[in-house]
């Protein structure tokens, strides 16, 4: 048996934000998709407090950071308080951390293209600021499929993959993150068979 006494529902009545320079507020409330400030405008999105997603936000709010090279930001303190009987304030202080841009890139077993070709590929150089972001869909999936791991699956390489290690070094007080990007490219699969089941619309050849 449980005799369970519901207590209040809390509605957020506004989100404030110390410690941020680099990024907008209104951006960072904007990453946190489940926790939303009570506004007028804001008919189908309800702003409940909900701790679990509360916490997800909070990652996805520090990824912003990330975004702009500020890979050691970090949420150095957050508290909730009531602000009236039905509402409450949330105030988090964010460490932005040091500023990350991105060093040299070195390939490792890569045989069938050269480094010039992959560096080319990826398209991030020395310099430039960090963004994990970034840095994933270059070297993975892109939509545009403009990165290094669809350029060897798109000709055969069913079976690629890639480790980047990663490396910090730093130059005259900057901070360079160096990566070694392992490669096995594996062997080139081919079509073999192909069967078509089902269709009662057409005739086989034509799908093939």
């Amino acid at each position: 048996f449980f005799d369970v006494q519901k207590g209040n529902r809390f509605k957020i009545n506004d989100i404030v934000f110390h410690g941020v320079e680099s990024v907008k507020e209104g951006k960072l409330r904007r990453a946190m998709k489940e926790t939303k400030r009570k506004a007028w405008w804001r008919i189908f999105k309800r702003s409940k407090y909900m701790t679990s997603l509360y916490e997800s936000d909070k990652i996805a709010m520090i990824g912003k950071f990330n975004n702009i090279g500020l890979r050691d930001a970090i949420v150095k303190s957050d508290t909730l308080y009531k602000y009236d009987d039905k509402t409450i304030n949330i105030e988090i202080t964010v460490d932005e951390g040091n500023t990350y841009y991105f060093g040299d890139f070195e390939w490792y077993g890569n045989t069938k293209y050269r480094a010039g070709q992959l560096d080319t590929i990826l398209g991030i150089k020395k310099g430039e600021v960090f963004n994990q972001g970034l840095l994933d869909s270059r070297l993975h999936f892109s939509q545009d499929g403009s990165d290094i791991t669809s350029y060897y699956m798109d000709r055969g390489h069913l079976f690629f993959q890639l480790i980047p290690k990663e490396k910090i070094v730093t130059e005259n007080d900057t901070n360079f993150i160096d990566y070694d990007v392992r490669i096995s490219e594996g062997k080139i699969a081919y079509v073999r068979d192909v069967r078509v089941s089902g269709n009662t619309k057409t005739n086989d050849h034509v799908i093939y």
